[in-house]
């Protein structure tokens, strides 16, 4: 997702990339690296260090502290990201963008996940009837388990 809003943006000349990397790019880390200290979900910013470019990580004892992009472990953009990948995750300002058709994921848990990344300010967009339609709909599980258990298995 985040590579196709890079290329739309770079198309609408808002973003001017030379190559992969470039000033400004927000990375995600997908991939635990433990000798790295970096981990799955951490986001860091690209930027120069003076002399090269690194991605910059706010680390677990609030240190920041700069990644050669050969360095870091698998990553993919995080211009933007879906409600799942964003678990875990608190931003100042979040902005949640429903689609315009229903969908089997569209539910008040989902909802509220996302609605619950924002810190300060969420800025939400969708159309009503769908926003109401997503406000009435539970997750449905379909484990089993309730059958299993109450056959004794």
């Amino acid at each position: 997702m985040g590579e196709a809003i890079a290329r739309a943006l770079q198309q609408a000349g808002c973003l001017q990339p030379e190559g992969d990397w470039y000033v400004g790019r927000p990375v995600m880390i997908t991939q635990n690296d433990h000798g790295l200290g970096l981990y799955n979900g951490d986001i860091g910013l690209t930027a120069f260090d003076g002399q090269r470019l690194r991605v910059w990580f706010q680390l677990p004892d609030g240190r920041v502290h700069g990644f050669l992009p050969s360095r870091l472990p698998p990553h993919e953009s995080a211009l933007a990201m879906t409600v799942h990948k964003s678990q875990g995750s608190e931003f100042d300002h979040s902005l949640l963008v429903l689609p315009d058709a229903p969908l089997p994921v569209l539910t008040r848990e989902l909802l509220y996940t996302g609605i619950t990344r924002a810190r300060r300010r969420l800025s939400l967009f969708a159309p009503r009837p769908l926003l109401m339609q997503t406000l009435s709909r539970l997750t449905e599980r379909a484990s089993g388990l309730p059958q299993a258990l109450a056959e004794g298995v």
